[in-house]
């Protein structure tokens, strides 16, 4: 069976099959005028043959369907705009778009359910002063920004991208990585260690817990130490990422995984706040 941090299916997916298979190439307004100019004599034309008939209407369907695939490409790229702006968004933006993204996942709960389910805008941090491209390159200067709180938990879409980010901010003399390439009991005992009140020479420098939404979810069933004490804990989404297929952490099979886990922290944790990347 695969493993869920691993898949990267989402919403686009038959959109780009379609453009990969066909290769859209644009049809030009002269090309579609001419078009029609040519149906238009040919409807006048006394001696109709049934071949040219049959190759005209193969023109029409050809461009009819040419132009269906242009709007959907702009509608794809608008929609991977979206998404990539996301992070850079105000809270009220970002919690309209969570809103519709439960909606959208949970079509048979009545509106008292749903309400369960939405986030408020307090439990955003805007991000939107940090200017800088949102790339691996740039995490550590986003993190050392906008992240004050002791311990930090960092929530990416797939084991590679955990790896990747985990690299960017200095390895395991900042980090943990929490993901299903390790066993749950091993990834539990770093848990513990880092959260033992006597830290060791290992472990005293750790801030960023680095994870995936499962594998995360994991560990908060079978631990409650992310949830002990009263400092504050920043969750940082990575969110302005775009796999292969143009998925983001927040349009991913695992999204509705993340939205269990941040709805859990801020219910379970007395002092968090989400902060985009």
């Amino acid at each position: 069976m695969s493993n869920p941090d691993d898949l990267e299916d989402g919403l686009l997916y038959d959109y780009q099959s379609d453009t990969e298979s066909n290769h859209i190439k644009e049809v030009s307004p002269e090309t579609a005028d001419k078009a029609d100019e040519v149906l238009s004599d040919r409807k006048r034309a006394p001696e109709d043959n049934a071949s040219e008939k049959k190759l005209l209407s193969k023109r029409q369907k050809k461009l009819g369907n040419s132009s269906l695939r242009d709007k959907k490409k702009e509608l794809f790229e608008y929609e991977i705009e979206r998404r990539k702006a996301l992070a850079k968004s105000s809270p009220e933006v970002i919690v309209d778009y969570f809103a519709a993204l439960v909606r959208e996942k949970n079509p048979n709960l009545s509106a008292l359910e749903l309400d369960d389910l939405y986030f408020k805008k307090s439990d955003f941090i805007s991000t939107e002063k940090f200017e800088k491209d949102r790339s691996l390159t740039n995490f550590p200067d986003f993190v050392s920004q906008f992240t004050k709180a002791p311990r930090a938990l960092i929530l990416s879409m797939s084991n590679m991208r955990v790896a990747d980010i985990f690299r960017s901010l200095n390895g395991s003399k900042n980090c943990v990585k929490l993901f299903s390439k390790n066993k749950l009991k091993d990834d539990l005992a770093i848990v513990e260690r880092v959260f033992e009140k006597k830290t060791n020479e290992k472990t005293q420098n750790i801030k960023y817990f680095i994870s995936t939404p499962t594998r995360i979810n994991k560990i908060f069933e079978s631990s409650e130490l992310f949830f002990q004490g009263k400092d504050k804990l920043d969750v940082i989404l990575d969110a302005s990422y775009l796999d292969p297929k143009k998925n983001t952490l927040l349009s991913s099979d695992n999204t509705m995984i993340l939205c269990q886990v941040l709805k859990l922290v801020l219910e379970r944790k007395s002092s968090v706040k989400i902060l985009l990347y």
